[in-house]
């Protein structure tokens, strides 16, 4: 998977962007979101069709590896609302 260097090298999604790193209750929310939830949230802020193939939670922020029609990227959350993709590749 290639992971994009630097800001201007970042892909975002329509309406997904503005990500920020929260602190406090909002950090521990993300944190400690179980499966169900993360794929949950992808769902619906992505739209149908994607798959989550793995999830974690690193210093208040979730990282997922997720799927959909032949493309795999990994996207990060703050609070499981604004997602945020960060790298993207082909399966």
């Amino acid at each position: 998977m290639k992971v994009c260097g630097g800001a201007a090298g970042v892909a975002t999604v329509p309406g997904l962007a503005g990500a920020s790193l929260l602190t406090g209750a909002d950090a521990r929310s993300a944190a400690a979101a179980d499966a169900a939830h993360v794929e949950k949230s992808i769902k619906a802020g992505f739209g149908g069709g994607f798959s989550v193939q793995s999830h974690r939670a690193v210093d208040g922020l979730v990282y997922a590896d997720i799927r959909h029609g032949g493309s795999r990227y990994l996207v990060t959350s703050p609070d499981l609302f604004d997602w945020q993709v960060v790298a993207a590749s082909p399966v």
